[in-house]
């Protein structure tokens, strides 16, 4: 089973908002934007960690209404599905549940609504999700929730719920089962009891003398008393037999996870849930006559913390690969770029959060919307070829309009889905330029803006389509050329969006407005630039005025 859409109402600063939840899902934003708020919607739903306060979790402003629940639909496995109540299937084998975590309205019993709520025929009834009061049932799997800074003894303790004991137990009970060793060790317990129980202390005191003399009390009452000592069983070997230990081949010798830095801890917590995962992944699973999907759903908080860069990467493509199977699923919150770069067709997983007003909102583009971003573009290159213009027969193919994408949004450039604000320049001179002249104090209107490198103004209007679906805010700057290439300013101009501040433009180029001849090559443009600056005293205040102005708009 998979989860694939929840809707948040008056959680925290989440007043409202739909996300389509993929099976490798994405949160990006900036600080406070709301991506623990989802989390936590999530888990709160789960009754897993977050129990509703309406003092701390209600919206302070701009709430709607005065309930507060949090909705998921899930879409359970083609057997799964066969288990469920018909009446809460929906025509495309999903069903939805409102779990209310707050609400002053009573149900049909003449109680404050709480708990699980079905959708029948899609609308939201007045019966509880199979009668029950509280989520915990096992009817929407289970969640694994990783913080952002966590203990290691967390996922490692063998005393109570871990992602270690559950792997150790998991293993472990199929073994005894069948498992002579263990057979022999029951029987050895029974011989056990009968000797010890005899056995005395030099007082002459015995665990058989106590069983008497509180059967002698007790037998005016008709009763006796005896005291039995039990085999050893699955969860007293996992609580108080087996251990665990960091063998350090360098050193020779074990050592306690502790002793180890934070990057490595949180390999080990990732680790034991996807090995945990693989060994659930190879378990057979009965039949079941009653619904009970198979669901693990990880909440993994700010994964990169602590690690490489390598390791990072590593670390994206293991999670991709654990939200394949397919009872299992990841929903992330990130500020890393390399989670955002995306296949194209992948940046429908993720989710860009923002603040606006107090209020966090929800951005996202769905498949219909990125096919009709691509179709648009495509018709930009046909009108420009009609206009005169040379357009390679490739770029008239909507598949090549996917392609660039692809390989435009590298991990530098996905950085934009986390910033605020976004200035689209043309390319690299404009990109190092504007950094150079940020460090020198010259742009302080630049604070917080991220500068993008479109690789050049023919593809600028690509990237404000996809910002106004994302909800980013963006600022255009780019060489006019004296009009020489009409037909791309007006895509560009037609192209502003809600989310687009401004667009400027130099009336010939960048080099001639700063007073500085062309290069004599165009690619040793950005390197002919930055020199001229370095070493003439190039005015850059005529450019300051210029940029700070557009992106205080």
């Amino acid at each position: 089973m998979k989860a694939i859409e929840i809707t948040i109402h008056n959680f925290r600063s989440i007043c409202d908002a739909t996300i389509s939840l993929d099976e490798y899902g994405i949160l990006v934003g900036v600080n406070n934007a709301g991506k623990t708020t989802v989390i936590d919607a999530i888990r709160a739903f789960y009754g897993k960690g977050v129990k509703f306060d309406k003092t701390r979790d209600f919206p302070h402003k701009g709430a709607e209404g005065t309930e507060t629940w949090v909705e998921i639909e899930f879409e359970p496995s083609a057997e799964e599905i066969e288990t469920l109540k018909d009446e809460y299937r929906s025509e495309t084998n999903t069903f939805r549940v409102r779990n209310y975590l707050y609400s002053d309205q009573k149900d049909k019993e003449g109680k404050e609504k709480s708990g699980p709520y079905a959708y029948i025929g899609g609308v939201l009834s007045e019966e509880r999700f199979y009668g029950f009061k509280n989520v915990g049932q096992g009817k929407f799997g289970e969640i694994i929730y990783i913080p952002a800074v966590s203990k290691i003894d967390e996922h490692t303790k063998l005393t109570g719920p871990s992602a270690l004991r559950d792997l150790v137990n998991s293993v472990l009970s199929k073994v005894m089962e069948q498992s002579g060793a263990y057979q022999a060790l029951s029987d050895s317990f029974e011989q056990f009891e009968g000797a010890i129980k005899t056995e005395t202390t030099t007082e002459g005191h015995s665990l058989q003398s106590i069983e008497t003399d509180i059967s002698n009390e007790l037998s005016g009452w008709g009763a006796g008393f005896k005291l039995n000592i039990n085999p050893v069983g699955v969860d007293d070997i996992i609580k108080g037999l087996v251990n665990h230990e960091i063998v350090d081949e360098s050193l020779g010798k074990t050592q306690p996870i502790s002793a180890y830095g934070q990057g490595f801890q949180r390999s080990v917590i990732y680790t034991l849930i996807r090995v945990a995962a693989k060994y659930s992944a190879n378990k057979k699973t009965p039949k079941k006559k009653e619904f009970a999907p198979e669901l693990t759903w990880i909440l993994f908080e700010e994964p990169e913390a602590f690690l490489h860069p390598t390791q990072v990467s590593s670390l994206n493509s293991d999670l991709r690969l654990l939200a394949e199977a397919p009872d299992s699923q990841v929903l992330l919150s990130t500020h890393n770029p390399q989670f955002a770069t995306h296949s194209i067709r992948k940046i429908t997983a993720i989710c860009r959060l923002q603040r606006e007003a107090c209020c966090t909102k929800s951005y996202q583009i769905s498949s219909q919307d990125l096919d009709a971003v691509l179709t648009v573009n495509q018709h930009d290159a046909q009108v420009w070829a009609a206009a005169g213009m040379q357009i390679d027969p490739d770029d008239l193919q909507i598949d090549m309009e996917a392609v660039k994408y692809a390989l435009w949004l590298d991990e530098k450039r996905s950085a934009a889905f986390f910033s605020e604000k976004v200035l689209l320049v043309e390319g690299p001179t404009e990109t190092a330029l504007l950094s150079y002249m940020f460090d020198q104090g010259l742009l302080p209107n630049c604070k917080g803006v991220f500068i993008l490198d479109t690789i050049g103004k023919y593809n600028i209007h690509r990237f404000m389509r996809l910002f106004e679906a994302f909800g980013i805010k963006h600022y255009v700057l780019y060489d006019s050329d004296n009009a020489r290439h009409a037909p791309v300013d007006a895509s560009i101009q037609a192209t502003s969006n809600p989310f687009t501040g401004g667009i400027d433009t130099f009336p010939d180029d960048l080099e001639r407005f700063l007073g500085i001849a062309p290069a004599a090559r165009p690619h040793r443009k950005p390197q002919h630039v930055m020199l001229q600056v370095a070493t003439n005293g190039v005015d850059l205040n005529p450019l300051a005025s210029k940029i700070n102005a557009l992106v205080s708009k």
